[in-house]
């Protein structure tokens, strides 16, 4: 298929044809998401993380699965009030603030804006299995992964917006008035959640599941994002990978079923 051309924004931080020194932010486009094939094997070793550290091949993989009605949320999940903004400061109510993780910050010369926002893209960091619950733990995690897309993939930021640790807490990492670099060809308007874990060889807590599900309702309703707009990493045609890894991606389908994301 013909690629759209390159926003000039993002075509001046490219290697050039032949060069190998860097690692681009992941090129944007209009989003396109369809079901994909589910793939067996995980991507050996970590090397430079680029998005997510997990590559598919095999398996088929079902399509994002979406009874035809939903309720909002399970009963005494907290909802917030449905905002008209698409385009929002980048603090939420009970989030980590990025302050209390990063050791850096964003380049504004090598991200782009972001658009009004209109997916919400779910993620899992496919490393080595990360099992820690306290925030010093967890801030030396997300800080490791900022340092690995930063230094290795020279991006300008961290790659995701969000990240839910596995006792439940959201943290702020990139700016969301900055475009995201974590689907290929799809960071249009599209907000980045990662789940700190490797769901190919672990399980996300229920703190952790619980977390997701309230920071997902809480972007989709500030920014007017319909349930069918929120995916998984594999469920995007431009991505090839087993992210959100099969246990994270087994509960993601099932809260769809049950109703709780809509």
């Amino acid at each position: 298929m013909t690629q759209p051309p390159v926003d000039p924004a993002v075509a001046r931080n490219q290697p050039s044809a032949g060069t190998s020194t860097s690692i681009s932010e992941p090129q944007t486009d209009a989003p396109g998401p369809r079901g994909l094939a589910r793939r067996a094997m995980l991507l050996a070793g970590l090397g430079a993380l680029v998005g997510c550290a997990s590559q598919r091949s095999g398996r088929n993989l079902p399509g994002a699965i979406w009874p035809e009605t939903r309720t909002l949320a399970d009963a005494g999940t907290p909802v917030p009030a449905r905002s008209t903004a698409t385009t929002a400061s980048s603090s939420l109510p009970g989030v980590m603030p990025r302050g209390k993780w990063a050791r850096g910050n964003l380049n504004p010369a090598q991200a782009n804006k972001m658009t009004p926002c209109r997916y919400i893209t779910i993620h899992h960091d496919g490393m080595t299995p990360f099992y820690g619950t306290n925030s010093g733990q967890v801030a030396i995690q997300i800080e490791k992964i900022r340092a690995m897309h930063v230094g290795s993939n020279h991006w300008a930021d961290i790659g995701y917006h969000y990240v839910v640790d596995r006792s439940g807490r959201a943290w702020e990492a990139r700016s969301i008035s900055y475009q995201g670099a974590h689907v290929k060809d799809q960071n249009k308007g599209n907000i980045g959640v990662l789940c700190l874990g490797n769901f190919e060889r672990q399980r996300p807590t229920q703190q952790q599941l619980n977390g997701l599900r309230v920071l997902l309702l809480t972007l989709s309703t500030r920014h007017r994002i319909p349930g069918k707009n929120i995916l998984t990493h594999q469920e995007w045609s431009s991505a090839s990978t087993l992210c959100p890894g099969a246990n994270l991606q087994r509960e993601i389908v099932g809260m769809r079923r049950s109703g709780v994301l809509a």
